[in-house]
């Protein structure tokens, strides 16, 4: 019988269990990355300098950074058949009018509505009309074509175009930008490469083993290794297209996962779920395909926010700050570079597409570096906790530029529309210089509302230490001692500069501490003679105390009472400047709420000792009388 249990009994199985977080690489799988990590740096480093090379050794082809300037229009990828605008004067006296609508090339019909999308031209590669369309855009040999046009009033007529890179050249030299210069007009991105090379070398090597900087700074390389102009470099040795946009897919997937996995890896199903769906990007193209990855991007900084107000540790949480400072400035970066290759093929001139192109490369390469900048501080943990003071200052400049450029725009068009309302159409350089005009009388009230709302937005500790402070220390001189007055004054100010620890010398004696112990303050007063006021109230070789606040009651030289003693913060940096210059501006009302309190406790002690003393000689008094009512009366004296 217990054979029979025994052969029954079995062992329950085994499940596959996940490690909570990604374990940091072992000696072989750090070797297998290592040696995949350093031949693309090798690619990004090598592809970029070469890609630039071939970009100016080879003839001009500045048309092909505007779709159908060779033939002295523009048209769109979406329709080749529509003109957008025309490009120089050569073609518009040629007959050219933006809005004319292409029926045939060299006497070819073509179809109503003509994408020339990569995939287009591959469907359509044996057809006529785009083997003669492809000509137009593509080639590189001068020649007269003959087109037939119809204009927006349906009129049908017969020109005749010279293709060639003389109309882009003209349309550049109108806006007083050289045709030499105009070729790397789509490179911009490029003068941030060193910065962004350097970062990820620090970001693999500094934490080699750690897979998530890993991971973040590959996607960085895979990034630069498979944009222009690497791919250049990358099709000069004959890589496959496919293998190209492949590598710039990995970089995108090893982003979004180094996103979705910082800072340690934590893996949960939600983050499984996410991580597995990444390789999707590697089906997709075009509009969708950035629709999607803008999608990944705003669920993994989502999550990383949850993360973040869920961790109770403070250094953390300034980690996860500055990465999202950087997620979400590439982000928005990311975006807007989208965007804007979006809308120039929306543009009615070849100069505003022009703006367009250079916002776009810049904005993408800024996007990138602003992601380096806040995974280096974060992963790194170097001032951890100067985060607000980036993100307000970003702010502040992005929102002014905006705003700026706003009122630039709106004004420059108003008055615009007034002149041409007195003076008819007519050229003139005022609408611009009006517009520029009240653009810079606005910066000073906009830069100081903005200011003042961003600090109190992204730097809320800072704002309530500057203005509530001297508030609450003018409420609490009435009621508090001075010990709870200082030990309320510290309080915040360990809060809002995040001190790891603080101390008040008043009168040469040591009142309060906080983070420190008495014979600490004792010890360091002894070596250093902090107490001794100083013009500069920083010294940043101090690692004790390195802020030391005078408490001055009065502006009129007076000499300070005492010290307010400020210690680093938790990552062992000094408080910034911004920092330094809110606790100078509250010493004052901190200064003349002690000197009040210890007025009022030295009045309050003198009333008290007076009334006790009085209290003694009334009781002595009562004391004196009751004896002498005590006595037994005598009588009349008798003669």
């Amino acid at each position: 019988m217990q054979l029979a249990i025994a052969s029954d009994e079995r062992e329950p199985k085994r499940r596959l269990r996940l490690p909570p977080a990604i374990p940091p690489f072992n000696t072989p799988a750090y070797r297998v990355f290592s040696a995949v990590w350093l031949l693309v740096f090798l690619l990004a480093l090598i592809g970029p300098a070469v890609g630039l090379y071939f970009r100016y050794t080879t003839p001009e082809n500045n048309s092909q950074l505007l779709l159908g300037s060779r033939a002295g229009f523009a048209v769109s990828p979406s329709d080749a058949s529509r003109v957008r605008f025309t490009v120089g004067p050569v073609a518009r006296q040629a007959g050219v009018q933006a809005g004319d609508q292409i029926v045939a090339v060299y006497g070819l019909p073509l179809p109503k509505q003509m994408p020339v999308t990569e995939q287009a031209l591959t469907e359509h590669a044996e057809d006529p009309a785009y083997i003669a369309m492809g000509n137009v855009l593509f080639g590189t040999d001068s020649s007269d074509v003959p087109l037939t046009v119809r204009d927006r009033d349906g009129k049908v007529r017969d020109i005749t175009v010279t293709t060639g890179e003389q109309h882009i050249d003209a349309a550049s030299q109108s806006l007083g930008v050289s045709p030499k210069l105009l070729k790397f007009i789509d490179l911009l991105h490029v003068v941030f490469y060193p910065f962004l090379l350097w970062a990820a070398w620090m970001l693999h090597r500094r934490n080699s083993r750690d897979a998530v900087s890993s991971i973040l700074s590959l996607a960085v390389l895979l990034t630069i290794a498979a944009e222009q102009p690497s791919s250049t470099f990358l099709a000069s040795m004959g890589v496959p297209r496919a293998l190209n946009v492949a590598l710039f897919d990995l970089g995108n997937i090893c982003l979004l996962a180094g996103i979705l996995l910082f800072p340690h890896g934590r893996l949960s199903d939600r983050r499984l779920l996410l991580l597995g769906a990444l390789p999707v990007l590697m089906f997709l193209k075009g509009q969708l395909y950035q629709s999607v990855f803008i999608g990944f991007m705003i669920v993994a900084v989502l999550l990383l926010l949850r993360t973040m107000r869920q961790t109770a540790s403070s250094e953390l949480r300034q980690q996860i700050r500055w990465a999202l400072f950087g997620f979400t400035g590439y982000a928005i970066l990311r975006g807007i570079s989208i965007l804007a290759d979006l809308l120039k093929w929306s543009t009615e001139s070849f100069g505003t597409q022009f703006l367009v192109e250079i916002v776009a490369a810049l904005s993408f390469a800024a996007g990138v570096l602003i992601l380096q900048l806040g995974l280096l501080i974060a992963l790194l943990r170097y001032r951890l906790y100067d985060a607000e003071v980036v993100i307000s200052r970003s702010a502040n400049f992005a929102l002014i530029t905006f705003l700026i450029g706003g009122i630039f725009a709106g004004a420059n068009e108003a008055v615009k529309v007034f002149v041409q309302g007195l003076y008819g159409n007519t050229a003139s350089q005022t609408p611009g210089i009006f517009a520029a005009a009240v653009a810079t009388v606005a910066v000073t009230p906009l830069y100081e509302k903005i200011q003042a709302w961003s600090e109190k937005k992204f730097q809320r500790n800072l704002y309530l230490l500057r203005d509530d402070l001297p508030e609450c220390v003018r409420d609490l001189r009435e009621t508090a001692t001075t010990s709870e007055l200082i030990e309320e004054v510290l309080s915040r100010i360990e809060r809002g500069v995040r001190a790891v620890r603080s101390a008040a010398i008043v009168n040469g004696n040591l009142m309060n501490t906080r983070g420190a112990t008495a014979d600490e303050v004792d010890h360091w007063r002894s070596r250093l003679e902090g107490s001794s006021s100083a013009e500069d109230i920083c010294d940043a070789s101090d690692k004790m105390f390195p802020v030391r606040l005078p408490l001055v009651p009065s502006s009129d030289n007076e000499a300070p009472i005492g010290h307010i003693l400020v210690g680093p913060r938790p990552d062992g940096t000094i408080p910034s400047k911004d920092e330094q210059k809110a606790l100078a501006s509250v010493s004052e009302s901190i200064a003349r709420a002690i000197r009040n309190v210890m007025k009022r406790e030295t009045r309050e002690r003198e009333i008290t000792d007076m009334i006790s003393d009085n209290a003694r000689r009334i009781n002595a008094l009562e004391a004196l009388l009751q004896g002498r009512s005590s006595e037994p009366k005598r009588g009349p004296r008798t003669a």
